[in-house]
Parts: C-alpha cells; structure tokens; sequence
C-alpha cells in the first residue's frame, strides 16, 4: 500500500446518480422559497441569511445523496454537487422572476435567454426596495456573483467531502467515525507530527503527549473511523475562547483519515478512554475488571448492588445472602457473585472462595477459574492456586474472554498479597518475555496486543523482585532485559534503574 492515507476507490455506483438527480428535482422547493423571501423581505440582511439556509440546504441534499448512494469518486461527486446547485440556483432564478410577474414559471424555466435579458434589465437600472431601500446596479451585479458562488460550491464542496470519507470495500458500508474519549497536547509542529505518524502509525500514542489539564483551552482531538478492515484517524489543533458570556472553538485539521496498519479500533477507544496510561486498571483478588451491576439485574438485589457500589459491603452481604439458594437461576447467581465479591473486599478470602468455587459450577468462565485461583493464594494454598490458574488460562486459550497476561497479573498480586513473593516470580519472568519478545514498549502497541504498559510492569514488579532477589540481583534481573528492547525501550529502563537503584554503582570497575 504506497500511501499512508485512505483513498477513495473512485467508484460512483448508478443510486448516486439517480439520488442526485432527484436531489436537484427536490431542490425547487427551497428555491421557490428563498426566491419569495427575497422578492418581500424588508431587509437586505434577511436575504442574506436566506441566501446561506438555501445554500446549506442543497448542500444537505448533496451530501446525502454521495451518503445514500455510497459514492467513493470524489470528483464526479463533487461534480454531481455542483450540478444540484446551479439546478437550485436556475430555479431559483425562474422563481423569483415569476413571482415578480416577469413572466411563468414554467415559461422563463424554459426560456434561459428570457431570464438572461430580464436579469440585465434590472442590472442596468436601480432596484428599489421595500422601506424605501435602492441599491445600485454594481452591487446588485456583485451580490448576483456571490450568490452564485455560495449556492454552487458548497453542494460541490460537501458532496466531495462525503465521497472522500473512509469508506470500507469489504462490508460495502461507510466507516463509522468516533471521537476518542482522551485529549491529547496541542500540537506546535504539525509538519513533523504528520511526518512521524505517516512513517511510524503504530506509535500514535508515544507521538501525542497527553494532555494536562482536565479542561484544557488548547488540545489535540483525533476521530477515529472503523470499519471492516484498517481503522483511519483524523486529527485536529482545537482551541477554545471564552469569556464572561461566551465561549468560541477554533478547530485547524492536522491530518486526515491516515491509516493505521494492523490496529485493534475497539481496544485503542478503550485505551484511551483511561485519563492517563498509568491509571490502567490492574485486576487484584479484590477488585476486577467485572462490573457486577448491570441494567437487567434482578430487582431483589439491586439495593445489595447499591450497598457495593457504595462501598457498604456489610450491607451488600447482608441484601444478597438470602438469595444465594434461590430457586431462579438468575437471581441466585447473581446473589452468589455479589457475596464473593463482597467478601473479597472484606479480606474474608475462604468465604469468598466458597463463592467463587459455587460462581464457576455455576458459569465455568475463565474469569471465574482466576478468582479461585487467587482466593487459593490469598488463603495459603498456592498448589490448589497454581492448578486452577492454569485452568484459568486453558479456558481462556479457547473463548479469548479476557487478556492472558491479566490472570497472570491477577495471580502474582494474589501470591505478593500472601507474603509469597518468591511463588510469583516465575509467573513475572513470563511477563517480563512479553516485552523482551516484542522488543518494542510503545504504549499503543501494547495495549492493543493486550499487554500491560511498560512503566505499570515496572513499578509493580519492583517490590516483588526486590524482597525476593535483592538489590544487586533484582537490577541484574532487570538489566537482562536491556539487550532485546529497541531504543525508547532501553532509553527508559536505563533511567528507571538508575532512579530505583539509586544507592547502587551503575557500573563495575574491571581488574587491571
């Protein structure tokens, strides 16, 4: 693919045309309306603002019809575009002479010369208007041009713009555009931006800063288009003004539909719908990733979800308990999960592994399988923890219902949990190859591929490698890595070691 951008594949199906056509038909009716304000209006300015609802009108007619009849040649749509409104413009025209009695519609409609010499009739002479107004013949002649030029290049201009929008060939349907939840920093240098995103896509995440601020007067918002095949990005500078009684928005493109090779679109929207890359959740014995309300819970507990929302787990055990051998399986499930996940929050692990362990008879998930698997740990008994782990991810090998490196995450905190912090350490050294086997840490890259950030992995492992390996070992565990990561990779390990390590030599002085 020579391009890094989406191109329109230039075809123009026959429902364009057709739909265009009977778009310039439909135009008439807000001809003949813009037409009868200008002839009674008592302002010039009303006529204006007529001038421009007419003008977006067609343009709302011919962008539809390049949607509806899913045109991707944006030449000859724009041309259609044009068509539809040097259509309303002539009806226009005929309109607003016959109503000033200058002939028939139909006839000055058939009859271009008729209206030419009507038009330079007037041309030649003041106008005089309503409230007394004349206006003379140059600015009348000058409105004439304008007028035409709004009323034929913004159909052509919106009709372009619609068959230039991602379209996807494979599902024959247009790519649905998404505004991503994050903010990114203003943008100072686009041309070296564009430059690094058109050679490098997959590192859109490392190119855009985050932005600070939680309402920023100047950011970077990216759209996204997803459709059957590659996912495309636009980008723009948006600025906001405000002041005591209003507030204005400036936006200035950056790029447009850029393409992005191999990407997840749905896991870089929920990415970057986390305020920050180190605010990524990490699921722990007590507090995953499942969300245990949802908007067809039973009406018997959803005071007990209340009480779990809230924080009030005595309450939420207390709401869901009765329910736990109800005869409807709804309902007693549901009361089962809530107990385990009340009594986890609680530190209460063997009851909470009595619920897990009736949860995965119940519903035989992998994500279930995991919280055994971490209730064993946190109650002492890793060999009965590390066997339903590895149930855990047999299970998901097949449904591919959560990240594999989340049950490990969910384990290795459970055992550090436990003050088994040596038990975890294989389970980290299998983290650890994810990124040592990529050899990449960019944050879009990772996510995508369902693997935990970088900076995340070292933080949270330090305290595991520390207690079990020491200083000395721990950064030699560390520094091993060094050798299989790129140079961003190597750039931020290095300065992390020395940040983290800082009571260490950072290099060994050889013998003579």
């Amino acid at each position: 693919m020579n391009s890094p951008y989406y191109a329109p594949s230039g075809r123009l199906p026959v429902q364009a045309v057709v739909l265009a056509a009977a778009g310039a038909l439909l135009v008439a009716v807000p001809a003949w309306l813009y037409a009868w304000l200008t002839i009674h209006s008592p302002f010039v300015l009303l006529d204006w603002f007529a001038m421009i609802a007419f003008a977006v009108a067609m343009g709302w007619v011919a962008e539809r019809a390049a949607r509806r009849g899913k045109a991707r040649h944006p030449v000859w749509m724009g041309r259609l575009g044009l068509a539809i409104g040097i259509a309303g413009w002539y009806v226009h025209w005929a309109a607003w002479l016959a109503i000033a009695d200058a002939g028939s519609f139909t006839a000055l409609l058939a009859d271009p010369q008729a209206m030419w010499r009507y038009a330079m009739a007037l041309a030649d002479s003041e106008v005089r208007r309503i409230a007394g107004m004349r206006i003379e013949s140059s600015v009348l002649v000058a409105g004439w041009i304008v007028e035409f030029i709004l009323l034929t290049m913004l159909p052509r201009s919106l009709a372009r713009g619609a068959a230039e929008a991602p379209f996807c060939e494979l599902t024959n349907t247009w790519a649905t555009s998404f505004a991503l939840p994050r903010k990114f920093a203003w943008i100072d240098e686009p041309q070296v931006v564009v430059h690094r995103l058109e050679t490098a896509p997959g590192q859109l995440l490392s190119i855009l800063d985050a932005c600070c601020g939680k309402d920023p007067v100047r950011y970077c918002a990216v759209t996204l288009y997803r459709g059957g095949g590659d996912p495309f990005i636009s980008i723009d500078n948006v600025e906001v003004r405000r002041d005591a009684k209003k507030e204005k928005t400036t936006t200035r493109p950056v790029l447009a539909y850029l393409r992005l090779p191999d990407m997840d679109a749905d896991r870089l929207i929920e990415y970057c719908a986390v305020s920050t890359p180190e605010s990524m959740p990490e699921s722990t014995p007590g507090s995953t990733s499942e969300s245990p309300p949802a908007p067809d819970d039973p009406p018997e507990l959803v005071e007990a979800i209340g009480h779990l929302t809230a924080g009030r787990f005595e309450q939420a055990l207390a709401g869901a308990t009765p329910h736990v051998a109800a005869a409807r399986d709804e309902l007693r499930v549901d009361a089962i999960r809530l107990c385990a996940f009340a009594n986890a929050r609680l530190g209460r692990w063997s009851e909470s592994l009595r619920y897990w362990n009736a949860l995965f008879d119940a519903e035989p998930t992998a994500f279930h399988a995991s919280q055994v698997g971490c209730c064993y740990a946190m109650t002492g008994e890793c060999t009965q923890g590390q066997a339903w782990i590895a149930r855990a991810r047999a299970l998901n090998a097949d449904s591919d219902e959560m990240p594999d490196p989340q049950i490990v995450t969910s384990y290795i905190s459970a055992l550090t949990q436990a003050g088994q912090p040596a038990r975890a350490m294989p389970y980290l050294e299998e983290i650890r190859a994810l990124y040592t086997g990529l050899g990449v840490i960019d944050p879009t890259l990772l996510f995508v591929r369902r693997i935990p950030l970088f900076g995340t992995f070292l933080q949270n492992s330090l305290p595991i490698v520390r207690a079990v390996l020491g200083d000395a070992e721990g950064r030699a565990w560390y520094t091993a890595m060094l050798a299989h990561l790129d140079q961003a990779g190597q750039d931020e390990l290095a300065s992390w070691l020395d940040a983290s390590f800082v009571s260490m030599t950072s290099s060994t002085v050889a013998p003579a």
